[in-house]
């Protein structure tokens, strides 16, 4: 009975209303049925990883390409079989286990970012985790649906209260800035203010670190800037493989990957984005590297194969 109310009781913060995205309606008033903590797992090498299900995003289909004819992006989700009317991404939060390292990429949006979101709590149950066993939490950037899980809301606590954690310095400086609000747009002012109110309370306890970084053997992290200042992508090697972490280097399995000379919506600096797309679907599939996609189809592990000069598929599984 204990564990049932304390699900409720975080599910109804969450209906309570927090900051964020909750006011999103789509057009056609449908509603969205968010994932239910869901948990993957496979082995790589020497790490077992666990993909965690921290629900769903729901935004405007527009937000997927803002500056393209409607109908131009319209054909192509339709040519997919995907929805033309919303735009429906999974919330996919990596686990890596090796040795006595308990090591989460990104710690969802917690329960104030949007409704349909919020699960990862409830995965990390499911897959038998306790968040105190958490050693270490690498931050890709500071954007409302990576970083809002680090504290609890409903207990006003930390979340992993025994991890230390990663962040990219260029990613750091420009959310930590204390003039952010004079620097961003009005609109990304509750992205600035939440990157704050939750990255500050495990400040002292923060490496700012730069591209090539040694989380520990076999994990490092790879600039990818674009989506945000200082976005960073996490790369895990081991027995000759290689698996790329993207978090929101690559958000969508069909415009990312077909075109990614398309600017998505939340890109904060577009061209760099697009470059760094372009040079990362290269090394992918070249190298034959497997992804693990924060907002791919769940549980976004796949891989890229090229298909024409500039053009890339997404292969899941």
């Amino acid at each position: 009975m204990a564990d049932f109310c304390q699900l409720d009781r975080r599910r109804l913060l969450k209906l309570a209303g927090g900051a964020g995205f909750a006011g999103i309606t789509l057009s056609n008033g449908l509603p969205v049925f968010a994932q239910e903590p869901s948990v993957h797992e496979f082995s790589f090498g020497d790490f077992e990883i666990t993909v965690l299900s921290d629900g769903e995003i729901v935004l405007p289909v527009s937000t997927l390409a803002p500056k393209v004819d409607p109908e131009a992006l319209k054909t192509l989700l339709e040519a997919a079989g995907l929805p033309t009317d919303r735009r429906v991404g999974a919330v996919n939060v990596t686990l890596l286990k090796h040795g006595e390292d308990l090591v989460l990429i990104d710690t969802g949006g917690g329960m104030n970012f949007m409704d349909s979101a919020g699960r990862l709590t409830d995965s990390l149950e499911l897959a038998g985790v306790d968040p105190d066993a958490v050693t270490k939490v690498v931050l890709t950037h500071a954007h409302p649906d990576h970083v809002w899980g680090i504290i609890d809301d409903f207990e006003e606590s930390e979340r992993f209260p025994n991890a230390d954690y990663v962040i990219g310095s260029t990613e750091w400086d420009f959310w930590m800035d204390p003039d952010i609000l004079t620097k961003v747009p009005d609109t990304m002012a509750p992205f600035a203010l939440g990157a704050q109110r939750n990255i500050n309370p495990v400040a002292e306890k923060t490496e700012r670190v730069s591209d090539g970084f040694a989380v520990m053997p076999g994990v490092t992290m790879m600039a990818t800037p674009g989506h945000t200042p200082g976005h960073m992508s996490v790369l895990v090697e081991s027995g000759g493989s290689q698996l790329l972490i993207t978090g929101d280097a690559l958000t969508h399995q069909v415009v990312s990957f077909e075109r990614p000379d398309w600017h998505f919506g939340f890109d904060q600096i577009p061209e760099q984005a697009v470059e760094t797309r372009k040079r990362l679907l290269g090394m992918l599939a070249a190298d034959r590297v497997g992804i693990v996609g924060y907002h791919l189809p769940w549980p976004g592990v796949g891989r890229v194969e090229a298909t024409k000069a500039g053009q890339y598929r997404y292969i899941a599984g």
